[in-house]
């Protein structure tokens, strides 16, 4: 029976760049593995953020697994709720917090200085104590935590912390329904009062990108084959839970640079011979894309190529599809993700002229420019 690999390397492409000569980190990266990939296989390039949707890896991996953002997406907090299987009911907003950095006003740090797991829950299990009667608190990994505010629905509008980096965040506190932003307003400003008694690393706790759980429709029912996926982040956790796939933990998985990945590429191949489908997640080539370094940047794709990709290719057998792309682009001169299309292979189906996995290259693939909605088509059928 046929077997499916996605291997996502979250925010790999980029723009040219000056300090490399006006090459993308792709193009200097030694990638041998995705280069045979692509040479034995089709490129194109894909637009994974629709028309009047943010930039993220929420709406990027719904796309990919083929659930219209029009219809499903109601905010990256409800879908990591999914995954801490948190309670939330139809009138409750649940939000991501993130642990932040500000100095003078400014967002430094969207991540608390990568804070570490404990000293995050332990500023969590502070924040706790002040929050307001309506809201609850939730840890999650390092700076990701879940804020889930009862009864209350509204529009609100709110700006991811990786977005405003070196800006100033009084010009993007959370606007729209007066009670929710309000509500919102007070909880960043309480925190900033707590945490910096608590931890050095995070002195503000930053909610964004609210709204409540959605009713996604099951994998399986929609494509016609089980699927299990791994990832640290919650975020794919949860699409995964929402539409009924197998979440398959793995040891060692930290959702930074420091993962391990060849426990990812092991667990993957085992979960292979009972499922049909496995969708492999890797986030650390995106958070040293949003700090801003090129060559660790070019270090993480080489090692995600090395250490992921050949051990799960050394397996190749006939039956076997694979498709490799990112999510979305986290270009290092702009430190967050943007809207551009993004560069894929696919193992499996016919042979183009590639010579390697770069975003030139895709430009150039027969496969075209596509929507992400068409991958799983391409891919499967």
């Amino acid at each position: 029976m046929r077997k499916y690999l996605i291997i996502i390397g979250d925010g790999m492409s980029d723009y040219p760049l000056d300090e490399l000569n006006g090459k993308t980190p792709l193009e200097i990266a030694d990638t041998p593995n995705m280069d045979f990939i692509a040479r034995n296989g089709m490129m194109g390039l894909a637009r994974t953020i629709p028309e009047g949707f943010p930039p993220g890896s929420d709406v990027a991996n719904l796309s990919i697994l083929g659930y219209d953002p029009s219809i499903y997406y109601t905010g990256r907090g409800p879908l990591e709720a999914l995954a801490e299987n948190i309670p939330a009911g139809e009138g409750d907003m649940v939000f991501r917090a993130n642990l932040v950095y500000v100095n003078d006003g400014i967002m430094i740090d969207y991540s608390g200085g990568q804070i570490s797991n404990s000293e995050a829950l332990k500023a969590i299990e502070t924040l706790k104590k002040h929050m307001p009667e309506n809201v609850d608190l939730f840890h999650g990994v390092s700076y990701r935590n879940l804020l889930v505010v009862r009864d209350t629905e509204g529009n609100v509008e709110t700006w991811p912390p990786h977005d405003i980096l070196g800006k100033r965040i009084e010009d993007h506190l959370p606007m729209g329904d007066r009670e929710i932003s309000e509500l919102l307003r007070q909880i960043i400003q309480v925190s900033s009062e707590v945490l910096p008694g608590v931890t050095e690393r995070a002195n503000m706790l930053w909610p964004w990108s609210g709204g409540t759980i959605p009713d996604l429709p099951s994998f399986r029912e929609m494509w016609g084959i089980s699927g299990g996926v791994i990832s640290a982040v919650d975020l794919i956790k949860g699409i995964a839970k929402g539409a009924g796939m197998e979440v398959i933990d793995v040891p060692g998985a930290t959702g930074y640079i420091d993962t391990d990945l060849e426990s990812k590429a092991d667990h993957a191949l085992k979960s292979l011979r009972r499922l049909d489908l496995i969708y492999v997640h890797v986030e650390g080539i995106d958070e040293v894309s949003h700090e801003g370094d090129a060559e660790a940047k070019i270090r993480a794709i080489e090692e995600f190529d090395e250490r992921l990709v050949g051990r799960l290719i050394d397996r190749i057998t006939e039956e076997m599809r694979i498709l490799i792309m990112p999510d979305h682009s986290t270009p290092v001169p702009v430190r967050t993700h943007t809207r551009d299309p993004v560069p894929f292979a696919i193992y499996g189906i016919e042979k183009d002229d590639s010579s390697a996995f770069t975003e030139r290259e895709a430009g150039k693939g027969v496969l075209g420019m596509v929507e992400a909605l068409s991958l799983l088509k391409i891919l499967i059928r």
